[in-house]
C-alpha cells in the first residue's frame, strides 16, 4: 500500500507539473499537536499538547478554473505528552514524545478569486515518514528516562496518514498565510496490544511564492 501510494504520488506530480502552469514557493510555521489515546478494550488516556514547527517547499499547479493541485515537501516536528498513570501496569506515569517527520501533503486548492489573490481553501491527504524521535518517560518513583523511539512491527510505526483542511489568504505581494487542522487516520503504534495513539494537529503558516513557469 505504501509503495502504491508513493508511485501514485510521483506520477501525479509529474503529470500535472508538465501540463499545468506551476508556481513555486516556500512556507513555514508553528503547530500544536495532541492525540487521542485509548487502550484496546479499555479506557481512554489523557494527552496534553506539545508544540513544534514545520518548514519546506510547496507548489501550485492549476488544472481547472480556480482549482489547483498543491503538493509540498516539509520537515515537521511533532510532540505531545501522554499521561498513562500506570494504566499499562509498567510503572510509567507519563511519556513525552518528540518525532521528526518528512511530510508530503497532497492537497487540492480552491481560490475564491480568479486572479489568485484573496481567500483560498485547501483539502486533502498528507503522508508523513518518521525520521527519528525521542521518548521521555516518567515513572511512579518520579525518575525519568529518555530513549530513542524504536520503529518496528511491534513498536512505533514510521508511516503516518492524515486528512488536512486549511484556510488561507494570498496577498498581492505573493505572501500567504494559512491556518489548518490535521486529523490522524490511524495509530502511530503498530502493536495491537498497546495503546492506540492517533495524533491531531493545528497549524499556523506563512509563505512566499517566487515565480510562475
Amino acid at each position: 500500500m505504501k509503495l502504491t501510494f508513493s508511485i501514485y504520488t510521483v506520477l501525479l506530480f509529474f503529470t500535472i507539473s508538465t501540463r499545468a502552469q506551476v508556481s513555486y514557493g516556500i512556507l513555514g510555521g508553528i503547530q500544536q499537536t495532541d492525540a487521542r489515546v485509548k487502550i484496546p478494550d479499555g479506557p481512554s488516556i489523557r494527552a496534553t499538547a506539545g508544540y513544534g514547527f514545520h518548514a519546506g517547499g510547496t507548489l501550485k499547479a492549476g488544472f481547472d478554473k480556480n482549482v489547483y493541485f498543491s503538493p509540498g515537501l516539509l520537515y515537521s516536528l511533532k510532540g505531545f505528552t501522554i499521561h498513562f498513570n500506570n494504566l499499562l501496569q509498567d510503572s510509567v506515569t507519563s511519556a513525552k514524545l518528540q518525532i521528526h517527520y518528512i511530510e508530503i501533503p497532497l492537497l487540492l486548492q480552491f481560490d475564491t478569486r480568479s486572479d489568485g489573490n484573496g481567500f483560498f481553501f485547501l483539502f486533502g491527504p498528507s503522508a508523513s515518514v518518521a525520521i527519528t524521535g525521542k521518548e521521555k518517560r516518567t515513572f511512579l518513583n518520579t525518575s525519568e528516562k529518555e530513549r530513542s523511539m524504536r520503529f518496528a512491527n511491534t513498536a512505533y510505526g514510521r508511516f503516518e496518514m492524515n486528512l488536512v483542511a486549511k484556510a488561507g489568504y494570498y496577498f498581492k505581494s505573493n505572501v500567504l498565510i494559512t491556518a489548518g487542522y490535521s486529523y490522524g487516520l490511524g495509530s502511530i503504534i503498530n502493536d495491537d496490544y498497546y495503546a492506540r495513539i492517533v495524533p491531531r494537529m493545528i497549524t499556523l503558516s506563512a509563505g512566499y511564492f517566487f515565480r510562475t513557469k
